[in-house]
Formats: structure tokens, sequence, C-alpha cells
């Protein structure tokens, strides 16, 4: 799930803005496997953590060019990722 999970981070504009729990642990895999630049925060005290999405690293550029076999099969746009405002900056 992770490099197709990169796939659908690489095809949207960054920074991201992810809520859903299971997508900011896929986040947090692609981090620790140095092939994306994110972070996560809450807010507000108390509140949901929150994900962001900055960049893909050139690691995160060269694993998505070693797994790209021409093919999009299987890989969807999240629908959050199209609905979520994005922070202030």
């Amino acid at each position: 799930m992770s490099i197709e999970f990169l796939r659908v981070l690489a095809k949207h504009p960054a920074p991201v803005t992810l809520t859903n729990p299971h997508d900011i642990d896929n986040l947090m895999v692609l981090r620790a496997a140095g092939l994306v630049a994110a972070l996560t925060f809450k807010p507000d005290a108390g509140g949901r953590e929150v994900g962001r999405f900055l960049a893909l690293t050139p690691d995160g550029r060269s694993a998505l060019g070693a797994a790209n076999d021409g093919s999009t099969c299987g890989v969807q746009a999240i629908p959050e990722l199209q609905q979520l405002p994005q922070l202030p900056q």
C-alpha cells in the first residue's frame, strides 16, 4: 500500500493535509522510509492529529520510477485529499 499511497500523493500539489488516521499512518511509513518530507501536529490542544505531506524526496521520486510499470492499475485518488481545506502556511 505504501508505494500506491506514494503515487496518490505525487498526483496532488503539495502541501496536502491528511486527517484520516490510516492515511496519516501511511504517510509516516513513507516518511520513515525517507520517501517523503512530512510532519504531523495537533492544531488545537487535545485535538485530532493532522498529517501534512510536503514533498517527495529524491528517494521517493526514484521509488516511483522503479515501481512504475507504465500502468496506474489500482491507483485512485483519495477523495479526502480533494475535499480538505489547506491549513494556513
